[in-house]
C-alpha cells in the first residue's frame, strides 16, 4: 500500500512519495458557468477572469456557501474536496494512505473538516502533522528556539518552536505582509511601470498580456537570482517589448513588506536562535539578506525545498496512526546537529475536535453566517435595505475620510462592497480593486487608517 504526504500549502499543494514530489497544484480555483479549472489551469486564467477565482478555499476551509457555485462546487469545503481528487489525477489513489502536513493556523474545526473531507475521498487518511514542526524535523534545530516561517498565497505562518531534545510547537502567529500574491503583486506592478517608462507598452492594460507578464515572472525571476540583472522580455503576439531590471529594484520595492515580516519576528526573540526560511520564500530576492541584517543574533537558515516531506516521512511511524480517530502531532523528536546529544521520546498528540464518523455534506450548499452590521471603531451600523456609503460628507456616517471609499448594500447572495474608483481599500491585507462580498470577521482596511469589521450582532437572547 503507497503512503503519500500532502503538504496543504496552497501557494503549491504538493503530494509526494518518499521518493519525492509526484504532483504540485497552487490553490487557485475558477469558477465560470458549468466550468471548473483547479490548480496550474486556473492560475493561467486568473487574469482573464479574475472575479470568477477563488484563492482563499485552504486558507478558510469552512462550509460556507461560494458567491459563485457551479454545479461540482457549491461550497468552499467542495473546492478543497475537488482540489485533492485533481491532485491525484495522474496517480491512483486506491487503497492509498495519505499523511497531512497542516498549516499551523488551521484550528480544531477546520482540522476536523479536513478530515471529513478525507472521508469521502478514495484514500485513507491516516495521520496529522504541523508542517513547521515538520520542516524544521527534517534538520533538526540546535538548542533554544526555532522559528520556521512558510509563504502561503495570502499570508506567512510564522511557527515559534521549542528546541532541545524535541522539537515542541509553540505558538503560530502569521503576517499578510508577505502573502505571496500580494508580494508578486508589488513585483509586477514595478516591472510593469519599467515597461511603460521605457517602451511606452503598458502590460496592464489587456487581460491577456497582464497574464503573460505573471506568467513570466518566476523565469525572471531565476534570472534576477543568477545575474543580479536581466533583460525581460515580453511577447505580446503582435510585437515584442525589453526591458532592463536591476534586482536591486526588487527588493526596494519589497523592503517595506519585509521589514513588516522582520518586525513580526523580533516578536519571537528572546531565546530564538535559528530562524527555518522555506524555500519559497528564501527564493524571494532579497528577504533572505534583510532578515540577517534586521535579525542579529539569528542565523536565517534557507529550508530545503522537500523540508516538509523529509520530516515527515523521517517520523512516518510517530505520525501514522491506524483507526478513525486521528490526533494531531505537533512535537516531534529533535536530531539534533553533529556533536549536541539528543533523546527521543513519543510524540505529543493533541486530539482534534473529533470527525464525526458522519462527514459534513460537501455538496449541499451551506447556510454561511451573514454579517448582519458593519463595525467601525467602536460603533456598529446595520445593514439592511438601504445601503451604506462611507467617505466623503455624503455619507451614511462621519468619518475622517474627505472621499466616498465605498458603497455597501445587502443583496440576495451576500453582503456587497462596491470600492469607488481611485479608493484604497484591503481585505485582510489584499488590494481590492472590484467589489467583494463580505464575511464575519474580515479586515477591510479604508486608506490604510480606518478599518471595517462585518460582524453578527445576535437579537436572541
Amino acid at each position: 500500500m503507497a503512503t503519500y504526504v500532502i503538504e496543504l500549502n496552497d501557494a503549491g499543494v504538493r503530494l509526494a512519495t518518499a521518493e519525492g514530489c509526484v504532483a504540485e497544484s497552487p490553490g487557485y480555483a475558477l469558477l465560470q458557468g458549468d466550468r471548473l479549472l483547479l490548480g496550474e489551469r486556473a492560475r493561467s486564467e486568473a487574469r482573464l477572469h479574475p472575479r470568477h477565482v477563488q484563492t482563499q478555499f485552504w486558507s478558510r476551509l469552512s462550509t460556507d456557501a461560494l458567491p459563485q457555485p457551479v454545479p461540482r462546487a457549491r461550497t468552499v469545503a467542495d473546492l478543497a474536496y475537488a482540489h485533492l481528487l485533481d491532485l491525484f489525477a495522474d496517480t491512483d489513489p486506491t487503497n492509498a494512505e495519505v499523511v497531512f502536513a497542516v498549516p499551523g493556523q488551521f484550528d480544531r474545526n477546520q482540522l476536523a473538516l479536513l478530515l471529513g473531507i478525507a472521508r469521502e475521498c478514495p484514500f485513507r487518511a491516516v495521520g496529522l502533522v504541523d508542517m513547521g514542526v515538520a520542516a524544521v524535523a527534517a534538520s533538526g534545530a540546535g538548542r533554544g528556539t526555532a522559528v520556521h516561517v512558510d509563504g502561503q498565497l495570502h499570508r506567512s505562518v510564522i511557527t515559534r518552536i521549542d528546541a532541545d531534545g524535541e522539537l515542541v510547537r509553540d505558538r503560530v502567529d502569521d503576517t499578510a505582509a508577505t502573502g505571496l500574491i500580494g508580494l508578486q503583486d508589488a513585483m509586477v506592478g514595478l516591472i510593469a511601470d519599467a515597461f511603460i517608462r521605457e517602451t511606452r507598452f503598458d502590460p496592464l492594460h489587456e487581460a491577456g498580456t497582464e497574464q503573460r507578464l505573471y506568467d513570466s515572472l518566476g523565469a525572471w525571476l531565476r534570472q534576477l537570482a543568477l545575474a543580479g540583472e536581466a533583460l525581460l522580455e515580453l511577447d505580446t503576439g503582435r510585437n515584442s517589448y525589453r526591458v532592463s531590471l536591476h534586482q536591486d529594484r526588487l527588493v526596494e520595492r519589497l523592503r517595506p513588506r519585509y521589514e513588516q515580516l522582520a518586525e513580526r519576528l523580533r516578536a519571537h526573540a528572546g531565546n530564538v536562535t535559528e530562524i527555518h526560511l522555506s524555500s519559497r520564500l528564501a527564493e524571494l530576492p532579497g528577504l533572505k539578506a534583510t532578515l540577517s541584517a534586521k535579525l542579529e543574533g539569528c542565523s536565517v537558515i534557507r529550508a530545503a525545498d522537500d523540508a516538509v516531506q523529509h520530516g515527515t516521512f523521517a517520523h512516518i511511524d510517530r505520525i501514522r496512526r491506524d483507526g478513525e480517530r486521528l490526533a494531531f502531532v505537533t512535537r516531534l523528536p529533535n536530531v539534533m546537529p553533529a556533536g549536541k546529544a539528543a533523546r527521543t521520546a513519543a510524540p505529543a498528540r493533541v486530539p482534534v475536535a473529533e470527525a464525526s464518523p458522519q462527514p459534513p455534506p460537501l455538496s449541499k450548499a451551506s447556510t454561511p453566517l451573514r454579517p448582519t452590521h458593519i463595525l467601525v471603531g467602536h460603533e456598529a451600523w446595520a445593514l439592511g435595505s438601504e445601503p451604506l456609503t462611507i467617505g466623503g460628507p455624503g455619507g451614511s456616517f462621519q468619518t475622517e475620510l474627505p472621499e466616498r471609499q465605498c458603497t455597501i448594500r445587502l443583496q440576495d447572495d451576500g453582503i456587497r462592497l462596491d470600492p469607488e474608483n481611485g479608493a484604497s481599500i484591503t481585505r485582510n491585507g489584499e488590494l481590492a480593486e472590484h467589489a467583494l462580498y463580505l464575511a464575519v470577521g474580515e479586515q477591510i482596511l479604508l486608506e490604510e487608517r480606518v478599518p471595517l469589521v462585518p460582524i453578527v450582532v445576535h437579537t436572541d437572547v
